[in-house]
């Protein structure tokens, strides 16, 4: 009977030992499966949020500014910021027929197809696109976005390394070893993993030798149940990835129980069917309810607790799986938060911003409601950065947000879009009400921020959108928003609000600024003269160089549309270059023809903060032959007070090598002397709309023209009158002691050979004089 007992007993054992077994496996397989579903999450949320870093990257103006100057070493050393900020490993910036203009990696892969071209086209779209693939033998994460102007323009692709970070992300909620390698032809396969140095040397020859199959794996002493997977890619290369988890440690809580069992039947074998049941009961259900938790947990249910039995082995491997389960939810609530809301305020971001738009679309599109949104972008922004630091760059953005939160109704949503762009929507009953909301906005900005003891005034331009005016869509109502904003900017108003056509006229400007550089490069810009005429000899002694651009589908374009343009953009330094060269060897052929004349070059205030200008010119006239008094430099008086310090450090080095400089415009900036006395100036010139009415009847005008002559002379300055359009105006500034005119009554600016021509038969460049017929 006692036999029959102890064989009894052993065969409740064994069955235990079995049950337990293969419960365990069927645990660590569940294990391995739950693993790889959160592999994949965490690769595809930081694809996700790698993608909207990089939208968010790719909407900053100065960056598609660069892109529209198409200057190489500009956009290298864009690219080059945008991934010393992010971390990015490689950046290409990729043309939309997918040759590569830019690239991090020392320009190798410049005017070579992008090297991932299954991307291309995805990241045109609006979404963008991010995939893995094997780039240098080493697996990378590449995000593509398209570069919006609105419509896309380039494509910039960042590409992050997968290392050993994502891989003990995944660790650290599971507790499986992972080992991630992908072939390298002809050489040691590249391993990433995080099992031992030792461990991964086993692996690495099982690898090598072909030896990676089945559900176990022996490395060193260690036995593993594993799970092999394959990544999928964007370039069909093989990246592979092994989940691993050590048999030995899984087993230790199981032997334990084990050998409790076995001490426990020892000691009552005369109980030994009675604990035989109890004990196959007491185990097999509760590995059955563990595995039954394991299941559930992968099917991404973390909320339903497993039950804790009464045994204390069991209710540690219970409370192991709820505090497992707890801490994977709590780990995919964070990456889902983050994929919605910015890091830095807690706004919500880009994405959500866009599919709560969408939503609110939606539901007005059922009500008959108008659904408005403010595309906000803050005025000099870079500047703060710059002087204060980017650390309390940071608290003041998280300071308006706060601000921005506490101005908008509890119903209304902003958030931050990226950089020092934010965004509000809301939902009004009439179209006017939006600008009210513009307003109520902007008194965000009325009292200035005060952050580490400094106070700073912060202004934003905004740009408002309405559906259904305006758009139909959530993504075409953030385009004219965004079209909105940059004509408030570009206008230097607080908002402005979407106009029909304003996409066209931004695209054009786009354009514009692109083919300008071209058109420089090529030599396709003119340059037309307008005489000045000395009063006292009623001779043209100087011309003033008028830039012109003949664009092949625009026409003859004035300096007016297409100068403000480069000075926004930073690219009018290239023009006044070529100015300077064209106009100074034109004025050195005309004193090697025989006329005695001089030219005058307009410079603008962008002009005045480049050192090397002064060295230039002189290195021109050198090159020409042409004395330094012919040159007249023509500047605004706006340039000048902008940053009157740097100006008069520029003009004293222009002034020492002999080249005249005037005042342009003047009366029509500062309008005071006081303030230009300590320049080193020789002329000065009468804007137009004092002298385009004089001998009409504008007393006040010919008082204004009179002083301003008057107070020129006093300040040892000669005076220039422009505008001039009758020779009775031509009369009174003769009368009025005034040094030189210009204007239509003398000649309108004039192409290089019809200026010459008119030199050459007009009385005024012969000088026979015209004081007869104009005084009378």
């Amino acid at each position: 009977m006692v036999w029959a007992l102890v064989l009894l007993q052993a065969a409740t054992l064994v069955a235990v030992h079995v049950a337990g077994q293969r419960n365990l496996r069927q645990t660590l397989a569940e294990e391995l499966r739950v693993g790889a579903r959160v592999l994949n999450r965490i690769l595809a949320a930081r694809g996700r949020q790698l993608t909207d870093t990089a939208r968010v990257l790719a909407a900053d103006f100065a960056f598609r500014e660069a892109i529209a100057s198409a200057d190489r070493p500009t956009l290298t050393s864009a690219l080059v910021n945008l991934g010393t900020r992010i971390d990015g490993h490689v950046l290409f910036l990729i043309s939309l027929d997918g040759s590569v203009d830019a690239d991090t990696l020392g320009g190798h892969f410049v005017s070579r197809p992008f090297p991932v071209p299954s991307l291309v086209p995805r990241g045109a779209s609006p979404t963008g696109a991010a995939a893995i693939v094997t780039f240098d033998n080493r697996p990378f994460q590449f995000v593509v976005v398209p570069v919006l102007a609105p419509q896309p323009i380039a494509l910039v692709c960042i590409g992050f390394t997968i290392d050993e970070a994502v891989l003990e992300d995944v660790q650290r909620l599971t507790a499986l070893e992972l080992s991630l390698w992908a072939p390298n032809p002809g050489a040691q396969p590249l391993l990433i993993s995080t099992l031992p140095q030792d461990k991964q040397s086993s692996l690495r020859e099982r690898i090598r030798d072909g030896g990676v199959r089945g559900e176990t794996l022996q490395l060193g002493s260690d036995t593993y149940q594993t799970m092999l997977q394959p990544i999928d890619t964007g370039d069909a290369s093989a990246i592979n990835v092994l989940l691993q988890r050590s048999l030995e440690e899984a087993q230790g809580p199981l032997r334990k129980l084990e050998l409790q069992i076995f001490e426990l039947s020892g000691a009552a074998l005369l109980m030994a069917i009675v604990a035989a049941i109890f004990f196959a009961r007491g185990v097999t259900s509760p590995l059955r309810r563990l595995a039954e938790a394991a299941q559930r947990i992968g099917r991404g249910d973390y909320s339903t607790p497993v039950e804790s039995p009464q045994d204390e082995e069991m209710a540690q491997l219970a409370t192991a799986f709820n505090r497992m389960g707890t801490e994977i939810g709590g780990r995919e609530e964070q990456i889902r938060f983050q994929g919605s809301h910015d890091g830095l305020t807690g706004l919500p971001n880009r994405t959500l911003f866009l599919d709560r738009l969408a939503l609110w679309i939606t539901s007005a599109k059922r009500r008959g409601a108008l659904v408005g949104m403010v595309m906000m972008d803050l005025d000099r922004f870079k500047e703060i950065n710059d002087t204060l630091g980017h650390s309390l760059g940071d608290d003041l953005l998280v300071e308006i947000g706060r601000r921005l939160r506490q101005t908008i109704r509890e119903s209304d949503t902003v958030a931050r879009l990226g950089g020092d762009e934010f965004a509000v929507m809301f939902e009004i009953g009439a179209a006017p009400n939006a600008v009210e909301v513009a307003q109520r906005i902007g008194g965000a900005f009325e009292t200035p921020f005060t952050l580490g003891g400094v106070s700073i005034d912060v202004k934003a331009s905004m740009g408002i959108a309405l559906y259904p005016p305006h758009a139909e869509d959530a993504g075409t109502l953030m385009k004219r928003a965004d079209v909105a904003m940059y004509e408030a900017k570009r206008s230097h108003r607080a908002y402005a609000l979407y106009e029909p056509g304003r996409d066209e006229h931004s695209l054009r400007r786009l354009a514009i600024l692109s083919e300008l550089r071209q058109a420089v490069a090529s030599d396709a810009l003119e340059l037309h003269y307008q005489p000045k005429i000395d009063i006292a000899t009623d001779r043209a002694i100087h011309a003033e160089a008028l830039v012109r651009w003949l664009h092949p589908v625009h026409g003859m374009m004035a300096p007016d549309e297409f100068i403000p343009l480069a000075e926004q953009s930073g690219n009018i330094g290239m023009i006044t270059k070529w100015v300077l060269r064209r106009a100074i060897g034109d004025c050195a052929g005309w004193n090697r023809a025989g006329f005695d004349l001089g030219v005058a070059v307009n410079l603008s205030a962008l002009d005045l903060y480049d050192a090397e200008l002064p060295t230039l010119i002189s290195g021109l006239l050198h090159d020409q032959g042409l004395h330094p008094s012919k040159l007249v430099l023509e500047i605004t008086e706006s340039a000048i007070m902008k940053d009157a310090a740097y100006a008069l450090k520029t003009l004293r080095d222009v002034k020492t090598r002999g080249i005249t400089l005037a005042i342009d415009d003047y009366g029509t900036g500062y309008s005071s002397l006081a303030h230009l006395k300590r320049f080193p100036l020789d002329e000065l010139k009468i804007d137009k709309s004092f002298t385009m009415n004089l001998g009409q009847g504008a007393t006040e005008d010919s008082v204004i023209v009179r002083s301003t002559i008057d107070l020129g002379h006093n300040m040892g300055l000669k005076v220039v009158a422009e505008g001039v359009e009758s020779a009775s105006g031509y009369a009174i500034l003769k009368r009025f002691g005034c040094d030189m005119v210009q204007g239509y009554f003398i000649s309108r600016p004039l192409p290089p050979p019809q200026f010459l021509a008119w030199m050459t038969e007009s009385q005024w460049g012969l000088g026979s004089g015209v004081s007869s017929s104009t005084e009378g």
